[in-house]
């Protein structure tokens, strides 16, 4: 006769074979489907291979890449909304980027991010095409550089913004961007909200020095106060 532990050991392999067998849905998936897909919820094999899970070939029966963001799967047409990238991925991956369970909270199961890498080269800097940028008006003043002059694709924020192209904010600029930028107008600066030199005064003695020209963009001579006590005045 079996010891005790192994028939308590046999008798719990016993009711987890039964449940495998009479409830295979909350004994092998890793939490409910998707609303969307509840016509198919004790279908398993409607979206997973044989020992292999789920597979994207078995998706696509239903959601055709072509057709995603157009038309429901029903085939009635979408009155805009979402936008049609999926004709531009790659390969058409469901996986890399959904799942059809919501698994346990205890799992610490945590929804599949989607990667611009997915997407064709020639479309990853095509922001608009699903992104509407913030109505505000250091937006709109950098709608023709575009989302990547602050922006990557690995992340949204934080956003970054790349100063020194234009100027150096070194330890004597390291101020507040209205400092120089007033009413958070990016498209016009001012040296004048810091510097106590007077227009005139200041163009006078450029012009004792010999610089023409207009003189009110600073910063195409002067891109740093370090920059000033290395060699003066930096031209581009």
């Amino acid at each position: 006769m079996p010891k005790p532990g192994t028939l308590f050991i046999l008798v719990v392999l016993f009711g987890i074979i039964l449940l495998a067998i009479f409830r295979p849905e909350p004994m092998l998936a890793p939490g409910p489907v998707k609303p969307a897909h509840a016509a198919i919820v004790d279908d398993c094999f409607a979206c997973h291979a044989p020992f292999k899970g789920a597979a994207a070939e078995r998706c696509i029966t239903c959601h055709a890449p072509a057709r995603i963001g157009l038309f429901t799967t029903k085939g009635k047409r979408l009155a805009g909304g979402k936008a049609a990238f999926h004709q531009q991925l790659i390969t058409p991956d469901c996986l890399a980027c959904h799942t059809d369970h919501a698994g346990p909270a205890l799992t610490g199961h945590s929804p599949v991010r989607f990667h611009h890498d997915l997407l064709k080269p020639a479309v990853r800097g095509q922001c608009a095409t699903c992104h509407v940028a913030p109505a505000t008006t250091l937006h709109r003043q950098f709608a023709s550089t575009g989302c990547a002059t602050c922006h990557g694709t690995s992340g949204w924020k934080p956003a970054h913004f790349a100063h020194d192209r234009q100027f150096r904010l070194d330890r004597v600029h390291n101020v507040a961007c209205t400092t120089c930028h007033v009413g958070g107008n990016t498209r016009r600066y001012t040296c004048y909200g810091c510097h106590e030199h007077k227009p005139a005064a200041t163009l006078a003695e450029h012009r004792e020095e010999g610089v023409r020209g207009n003189i009110d963009n600073c910063a195409r001579c002067h891109r740093s106060a370090e920059g000033e006590r290395e060699g003066g005045e930096d031209d581009e």
